[in-house]
């Protein structure tokens, strides 16, 4: 015979941890063992409430005169008797029991998502995308220093970023874990690795840009958009293990955080860019290459090709004098 519904009690989370079938009324529950459902909450009375059913089939839960009474689960109301309907909740002690009957429906079931992250869910795997981030920010902060620098700092620096980078992950783990109950360390990690390879590659690629057409606000353009873009696509795979939210709803979040991005850089753009200025500015800076890799010349060779350049230039003053009487 199938039960005529289930006690469930509910975690702190509102999650159903344990399950108690009921085939018949009254019910009793409270902390002693003649109870039919027995719970181990130093704040119930060893009977502490009945759940009977009326000739109508209305259920009613009564507080037997327990110390600390029968209270309403949303408000927390202490009340003598509570009508009890399928999905219907009550509090006694410091437990939250809800009531529901065997046709009760249940939430729709989630997809499991394996997909290429969740494949690559490996702690190894986080890590090898970790060094070679590391060794593309170092190989980027060596580039953008024209400057000697030392390999401490050059792999200093980036350690700060990674830094962050984790961080960054752990927050978003934090939100699937009270989501979800599950972490998911490595897939948030993932995605910020990968994010931040594509960020660098297109940040590289508007510096040359910048280089090749300077002056061209299409340029500026493309690249606040694209880090939008980038931006977007990153908060949209977050929010896939960190939310319960359909497709379109985590694309309509990324982009809702992309166009305050795009919004906030253009007024910092406007608000740091100067009235009027004759000097060319770039973002970009194209590193010389290093005197041990350009090929030695001697002074006679030296020597040899700049004598044209001097012979014209004595020429030229010669010349000048010769203007000035």
């Amino acid at each position: 015979m199938a039960p005529l519904g289930y006690i469930e009690i509910l975690d702190p989370k509102g999650r159903v941890s344990v399950r108690h079938p009921i085939d018949a009324f009254p019910v009793t529950i409270g902390r002693g063992y003649t109870n039919q459902i027995i719970l181990d909450d130093p704040y119930v009375c060893p009977e502490h409430v009945t759940i009977t059913q009326s000739e109508m089939g209305r259920l009613v839960v009564d507080d037997l005169g327990s110390v600390n009474g029968l209270r309403t689960a949303d408000d927390g109301k202490t009340v003598k008797n509570l009508p009890l309907h399928s999905g219907g909740k009550f509090r006694i002690g410091h437990t939250t029991l809800r009531y529901c009957t065997a046709v009760t429906p249940v939430a729709a079931t989630q997809i499991d998502r394996i997909d290429l992250f969740s494949r690559l869910a490996s702690p190894y795997i986080a890590l090898a995308a970790g060094v070679v981030v590391l060794l593309a920010l170092a190989l980027d902060f060596f580039l953008a220093n024209i400057d000697r620098v030392t390999v401490l700092r050059v792999i200093t620096e980036p350690l700060v970023a990674i830094s962050m980078m984790a961080v960054w992950a752990g927050i978003w783990s934090f939100v699937s874990r009270i989501v979800f109950g599950r972490l998911y360390y490595a897939q948030h990690f993932l995605i910020t690795c990968a994010a931040m390879l594509v960020s660098l590659f297109f940040n590289e690629s508007s510096e040359w840009l910048e280089f090749l057409v300077p002056n061209s606000h299409a340029v500026w353009a493309a690249s606040v958009f694209g880090s939008a873009a980038i931006l977007a696509v990153s908060v949209f795979a977050h929010l896939s293990y960190a939310s319960g939210m359909r497709w379109t709803s985590r694309l309509y979040a990324g982009l809702l955080v992309s166009m305050a991005v795009i919004g906030v850089s253009a007024i910092t753009e406007y608000a740091n860019r100067e009235k009027f200025s004759t000097v060319m500015e770039y973002s970009g800076v194209v590193k010389p290459m290093d005197a041990r890799f350009l090929p030695a010349r001697s002074l006679d060779q030296f020597m040899s090709r700049t004598a044209p350049l001097k012979k014209e230039l004595d020429q030229l003053l010669q010349k000048a004098q010769t203007t000035q009487r």
